[in-house]
């Protein structure tokens, strides 16, 4: 035994009292419910881990026999999520269980040594923990605290195990005289359980919904100084959403997470087995994307700032030189110089975005060349842009009228700048240099005294629907784009790393097939069917289309569901209804779109097999059409959801 090793009384009380049948070797940790020692299990020679009552506790009436019944009916419990229990007893007056060691560490560690997981692996974690509190709750099982200390992570595999199942049980006997342990525990508590009311498998869930929330943000949803604070905030205020608190968290995530925190039980999921649906891995991991991906997304030029400011000055220099030369034309006595002078510019205005386009292309480079392909940096985009309008839906400016009012004051007042300055001459020569001098700063001031402010107080100066309209477009709409597929393919040349297979929606998978068959095809199929790939294309934009119409429609029956249960009069559970049949019937349309990018493949297929080329190449043109056509009508129908979406609940 390690002679470092702190040995107490008590460690040599239970030693005493375990031997022949387990040989402790130290302590793992001790908690207000017991401590629990790393032990070898002499017979079966394994390792185990065992926890025993204290002897304060033990003494309590009523404690002893509750322990052993607990942790009896735990042993039950037979699940790959669930620490097992081997043996329940009571030796030389201690009451102990025995479990199995499980070789990691817990989640609370986890968390507080490497920050926050990420959505991948949080959504994992929740979901395994939701199958096992899930199996509990079926055998009568409440667990009444579930919490990161509680659940242990598997090294190697990363597995989740649920430990002191129904041990918790306990906690309704005990007087919390420790105000940081009752915090420590009471803060993942729900409002029901902190109310001393019934509660049943879906306060598990709230609790497992705070685990979900810190592990995702770092952060609790309540802050309180104590157990009563915090269960008056739970009953009087609703959580602050968690991807408010940490955006960039995967939609699916952050709505399963705020569904277990919601303060009615009917609110929340009726079981384990549910939240686990919501936590489907298609779903959250889509939102994930490889390294070089995300740097080809993130990574910036180090000078960006310069050269974005040097090319901004000359293109304005640039601008005022070209509308002077088209204002007086040939009949000015500058003109000439201004011709130079505008020469000059726009090569000072080009070279500091050429050098931002070379630097971008470099990266689009190493992207291609570490084996993935356009159609991945194409979906990469898009996903960076919905985690970028998801964010940029939280900035809570937006909506205030001081914010609104400065914007449109700063527009004017810059607007009227500009004119004074595109006027100038006009100005200068009509009432004299003293009055131009006179408007310049009357201009002036308002309009670099707004600008300052604006950016002060950080409001936006453009609207939020045209800054989300904005975001990414210029690299979206370039390798979308025909060219941007050609450079890419020119950029690809050469390339010696095996393709990647990144986790892409199923239809920009089958959209990239069919471009890989279409290219391999020889020249005159390629020629009979030239108008094919652009026909691909538009359905692979269309599919996606109809697949964030599904995923709207999902959040919004989600959101109706969870109002429903505390007000379930008529006209929501005809909202809720209406929404469901949405739904579903927009899941149907979703896989007619993949169906008919499925069938495309399929026919090019068979044309590089030699089968029926004539029959095959009409019918690849027709159902493209066909799927489009539909596909288009698809779309068109997707108005009909802000029609009877919901109103937005506080």
């Amino acid at each position: 035994m390690d002679n470092a090793l702190p040995i107490d009384a008590e460690f040599l009380a239970v030693q005493q009292a375990l031997a022949g049948e387990y040989s402790l070797e130290r302590e793992l940790g001790r908690g207000g419910m017991g401590i629990v020692y790393l032990a070898r299990e002499v017979q079966l020679e394994r390792l185990v881990a065992i926890k025993v009552l204290p002897a304060a506790l033990a003494e309590r009436p009523g404690f002893r026999e509750r322990f052993l019944r607990e942790a009896r009916t735990a042993a039950q419990l037979s699940h790959p999520n669930i620490v097992p229990i081997h043996r329940v007893g009571e030796a030389g007056g201690f009451v102990f269980f025995v479990m199995a060691y499980v070789d990691g560490e817990t989640l609370g560690h986890r968390v507080r040594t490497q920050g926050q997981l990420g959505a991948a692996v949080a959504a994992r974690v929740l979901r395994e923990v939701s199958w096992a509190l899930a199996y509990a709750h079926g055998r009568g099982v409440i667990h009444r605290d579930v919490k990161p200390d509680n659940i242990l992570l598997e090294t190697g595999t990363g597995r989740a195990l649920v430990t002191d199942f129904g041990i918790a049980r306990v906690r309704q006997a005990e007087t919390e005289d420790e105000t940081e342990r009752a915090m420590g525990t009471a803060a993942f508590a729900s409002p029901e359980q902190l109310a001393g009311t019934e509660v049943d498998g879906r306060s598990d869930l709230y609790a497992l919904g705070v685990v979900g929330y810190y592990i995702v943000s770092g952060r609790l949803p309540y802050d309180a100084t104590s157990v009563a604070a915090l269960a008056g905030k739970q009953l009087g205020e609703a959580a602050r959403p968690v991807e408010r608190v940490s955006p960039g968290v995967p939609p699916a995530l952050a709505r399963a997470i705020d569904r277990c925190l919601h303060r009615d039980p009917a609110g929340r999921f009726p079981g384990g087995e549910a939240l686990a649906d919501a936590l489907e891995p298609a779903s959250i991991e889509r939102s994930e994307l490889p390294i070089p991906l995300r740097a080809w997304l993130t990574t910036q030029n180090p000078a960006r700032a310069l050269l974005v400011t040097w090319a901004g000055v000359a293109g304005i220099v640039t601008a005022i030189d070209a509308w002077f030369v088209l204002r007086f034309g040939a009949s000015h006595a500058m003109r000439g110089f201004r011709l130079q002078q505008l020469v000059v510019t726009s090569v000072l205005t080009a070279v500091p975005l050429v050098t931002l386009a070379a630097f971008h292309l470099r990266q689009t480079w190493r992207a291609l060349h570490a084996g993935y392909s356009v159609a991945d940096l194409r979906t990469a985009l898009a996903r960076w842009r919905d985690i970028r309008r998801e964010e940029m839906a939280f900035e809570s400016t937006e909506t205030a009228v001081g914010p609104r009012l400065l914007r449109w004051f700063t527009w004017a007042s810059v607007a009227a700048f500009a004119g004074v300055i595109v006027s100038a001459a006009d100005v200068g020569r009509t009432n004299g240099p003293q009055m131009l001098e006179f408007v310049f700063k009357l201009t002036a001031w308002p309009a670099g005294g707004s600008l300052l402010l604006s950016n002060a107080l950080g409001v936006r100066l453009l609207p939020r629907k045209l800054r989300s309209a904005m975001i990414g477009f210029g690299r979206t709409t370039f390798w979308g784009s025909r060219l941007g597929a050609w450079v890419g393919a020119m950029l690809g040349r050469g390339r010696s790393a095996a393709p990647q297979l990144l986790n892409r929606p199923t239809e920009a998978a089958l959209g990239l097939a069919a471009s890989e068959l279409f290219a391999a095809l020889p020249t005159a199929y390629r020629r009979d069917l030239r108008a094919l790939p652009e026909l691909v294309r538009r359905l692979e934009e269309r599919a996606v289309r109809v697949r964030e119409h599904v995923d709207e429609l999902s959040r919004l029956t989600a959101e109706a569901e969870r109002d429903l249960a505390p007000s379930p009069d008529d006209r929501a559970r005809e909202t809720v209804a209406r929404l469901r049949e949405q739904r579903d019937a927009a899941r149907h349309d979703f896989a007619r779109a993949i169906a008919a990018l499925e069938s495309i493949r399929l026919d090019l297929l068979r044309l590089h097999g030699g089968v029926d080329r004539a029959d095959t190449v009409t019918n690849l043109l027709v159902q493209a059409r066909h799927a489009e056509r539909d596909l288009d009508a698809l779309i068109d129908a997707q108005r009909e959801v802000h029609a009877i979406a919901p109103a937005p609940t506080s």
